[in-house]
Order: C-alpha cells, then sequence, then structure tokens
C-alpha cells in the first residue's frame, strides 16, 4: 500500500512541478523538462526514495507508452505538405549522423578505453546513442515555439529525424550485437530490414489512420471517441513493431496521426475525393492534456534510473565532445548540401538530445547474453549511456534558446 501511495504522490508531485515551471519559464528561462528530471535525480539516486530496479523493469512499456503519444501528436499537428517539402532533408540529415557516429565511436573508443572496446563495440554504442529522442526533441521545439517565430519547417526537419532514428537505431543496434555474437551476420540484409520496416509501418499507420477517420466521421458528437482513438493506437504500434519489424512502432504512431490530420489531401492525391468531418481540435485538446501527462513523467523517469558514477560521467563527456563535434560537422556539410537555410542549420546543430530508446537499447547486450560469452562489460553500456542522455538533453534544453536566439538574429 506504501509502494502505491509513494507512486500516486510521485505522479502528482510530477504534474504540479511540470505545470508550475512551464508557467514560470517565461521569467526563469529554464525549460521545464530540466525542474522535472533534476526532482527524478534527487528522488532517485541522491535521496534513494525510489527503488531504480522497479523503474528500469517498466523501461518497455515506457517507451511505448511515450513514443506512441508524442508520435500520435506529432501526427496529428504536420502539415503534410510541409512534410513531403521537409522528408528529404530529415532522412539524409539522420542516417548520415548516426552511421557517421557509429564509424567514430567504433575507431575511437577501442584507442581511449582498450580494456572494454573493441571495433565492433564501439559502433554498438554508436548505434545506442546516434539518434534522436522524439519526445525530448519535442519537447524543447515546444519550448523554443514560443522564443522564435516561424520554425515550422525546421521543427518538421528534426521532428521527422528523430521518428527516422528510430528503427535505424534499433535495428542497428541488433545488428551489431549479432554480428558480435554470429559473425556471419550480412550487413545489406539489415539495412533491407531497415528500409521494409520504414515502407510496412507506414502503410499500416495510414491505413489504420484511413479507417478509423471514416469511423470517427460516423461517430461525430459521439462521447468517448478520443478514448477509443487511443485504443486503435496502441495496437497499431505493437502490430508494427511485432509483426513488421522493431522500430516500426513509432513510424506507424505518427503515420496514423498524419492520415487523421490530412485526410483529405492524402485520400485527394490517391484519386479519391471525400470530405470527412472529424472533430479533429476536440481529439487535438484531449491529446494535448495526456502528452503534458507523459512528457512530465517522462523526464521524472529518467531522472530516477540514473546512475552517477565520476568514472562514467567522465567517460560520457568524452563520447558527449566526439558526438558533438561529428554532429557540428555532419550539419555544416549536409546542410550545405541539400541546401538548409541558417535557421534549419543552427536549431540542428543545438537540438541533438537522446532519450529513452537509447536507454532501452542499452538494456540489450545482457539481454542477449546473459552469460558474457561475448560481451565482457555489457554493464558499461547502460553506465555509459546516462550521462550521454543527460548530457545531450541539458546541452539542447539550456542552449538552444539562448543560443539560438543570437545566432539567428
Amino acid at each position: 500500500m506504501f509502494e502505491a501511495d509513494q507512486l500516486l504522490l510521485l505522479v502528482s508531485s510530477t504534474l504540479i512541478i511540470s505545470y508550475v515551471s512551464s508557467y514560470f519559464y517565461s521569467k526563469t528561462k529554464i525549460p521545464d523538462i530540466l525542474w522535472v528530471l533534476a526532482f527524478g535525480v534527487v528522488l532517485g539516486p541522491v535521496l534513494g526514495y525510489f527503488d531504480k530496479d522497479m523503474f528500469l523493469s517498466i523501461s518497455p512499456l515506457m517507451s511505448t507508452l511515450a513514443l506512441s503519444i508524442i508520435l500520435f501528436e506529432a501526427g496529428l499537428t504536420l502539415d503534410i505538405a510541409q512534410l513531403m517539402k521537409s522528408i528529404s532533408k530529415a532522412t539524409i540529415l539522420s542516417v548520415s549522423t548516426i552511421f557517421t557516429v557509429i564509424a567514430v565511436l567504433g575507431y575511437a573508443l577501442p584507442t581511449l578505453y582498450p580494456n572494454q572496446f573493441n571495433v565492433l563495440e564501439g559502433m554498438l554504442l554508436g548505434a545506442m546513442i546516434g539518434g534522436t529522442s522524439t519526445v525530448a526533441v519535442f519537447s524543447i521545439l515546444s519550448e523554443l515555439s514560443s522564443i522564435l517565430p516561424n520554425i515550422e519547417s525546421t521543427r518538421v526537419i528534426l521532428l521527422m529525424e528523430s521518428v527516422i532514428s528510430d528503427p535505424i537505431c534499433i535495428i542497428s543496434s541488433v545488428t551489431l550485437i549479432r554480428m558480435i555474437m554470429l559473425p556471419e551476420v550480412s550487413l545489406q540484409e539489415s539495412l533491407m530490414d531497415i528500409l521494409i520496416t520504414f515502407i510496412l509501418s507506414s502503410i499500416l499507420g495510414l491505413a489504420m489512420g484511413q479507417m478509423w477517420s471514416e469511423m470517427l466521421d460516423k461517430l461525430r458528437g459521439s462521447r468517448f471517441t478520443y478514448i477509443m482513438t487511443l485504443a486503435l493506437l496502441w495496437p497499431t504500434y505493437i502490430i508494427a513493431e511485432h509483426m513488421i519489424g522493431e522500430g516500426g512502432g513509432p513510424m506507424a504512431a505518427l503515420c496514423f496521426g498524419l492520415m487523421i490530420n490530412n485526410y483529405s489531401y492524402i485520400t485527394h492525391r490517391i484519386g479519391v475525393d471525400r470530405n470527412l468531418r472529424i472533430d479533429k481540435e476536440k481529439l487535438k485538446e484531449f491529446h494535448e492534456e495526456i502528452t503534458f501527462f507523459i512528457k512530465s513523467f517522462f523526464f521524472v523517469y529518467v531522472g530516477l534510473i540514473v546512475s552517477l558514477s565520476v568514472e562514467y560521467m567522465i567517460m560520457g563527456g568524452v563520447v558527449l565532445a566526439i558526438i558533438f563535434s561529428v554532429r557540428f560537422l555532419i550539419v555544416l556539410t549536409v546542410g550545405g548540401a541539400v541546401s538548409f537555410n541558417k535557421q534549419e542549420k543552427v536549431l540542428s546543430m543545438l537540438i541533438y538530445a537522446s532519450g529513452l530508446p537509447a536507454f532501452v537499447m542499452s538494456q540489450l547486450p545482457l539481454i542477449y547474453d546473459p552469460d558474457r560469452l561475448f560481451f565482457t562489460y555489457p554493464e558499461v553500456y547502460p553506465n555509459l549511456v546516462m550521462p550521454i542522455v543527460l548530457g545531450t538533453v541539458l546541452f539542447a534544453a539550456l542552449s538552444a534558446p539562448n543560443l539560438a536566439k543570437r545566432l539567428l538574429k
């Protein structure tokens, strides 16, 4: 009973802190995610008020909830015409960043820490942290939109980058683990898996979104339509993850919301003209409340499961310096090649934040190799991912608002 009371108080306190900190953001200039993150760190690693292992055990659930809710909202708010203009930039930025980070860390970590990493193990860490977190990016961009006007095109690029990065990072991580344990695994097959996952999960999300849009037209004015939307969203996410491939869930959730928000445009493009009456504003209003709750609790959760270690904080700082340097060079190179404007370049450099997917993937070496036959130090991954995620989130949340304002004047 005490644990249940603790959890209820935790949720209540999280919502109050998140609400108050977002209210005072305009005065303090400190993003609300930092307050709730600090709240989790104090309750977890500092005071030990909550058992970290209990929260680590629900990582898959938190990942599914956070990604499905946030990406569904992204789909509900994205204009598909804007998306089509930005998708090539987002794809090139995501792919080039992830694979460059994988290659650079594969070379650097065995040189810097030869006792803990070989080339493939260094590449594996790169696959875990090379992408961006949709929840973190979404939260930081929400704060920025109140400071910087007209960032919609950049917002779409960075959100789509985070969506695209999930399946790439997951499949790359699993592939590298299999290559370490089974050297005959083909890299070409893995690249094909990534492409198939993207295509099939997008089709699934759009198909489910089309079906539900037509139902929402018939149910217009009925009660509980939002709850029933969630009841269809989560199976769509799970089907994509388990039947299409790991990493397909986020893309399916995004396309589910995208179809509902852009039904007329999409159907017109495929030669079907139908005007449905969907109360999208009602859906968005309810969903904003759920997103606020999920976003707030997500960052408290991250704080609760953090492990504080001087050794790994120093190692994480070294890795952070490497990946930030890579990101800077990638944005300069790719930005010039695909004609990024000044705003897109600046925000792409500043907003590069990891999150819960990296935590989940960091557990994979121990899950795949519990007897430590192939990974001598599997715990190095979660211990290093912790400070790296914290560092990327703190840098983006603290630096992006002020630096962006200065650089974009």
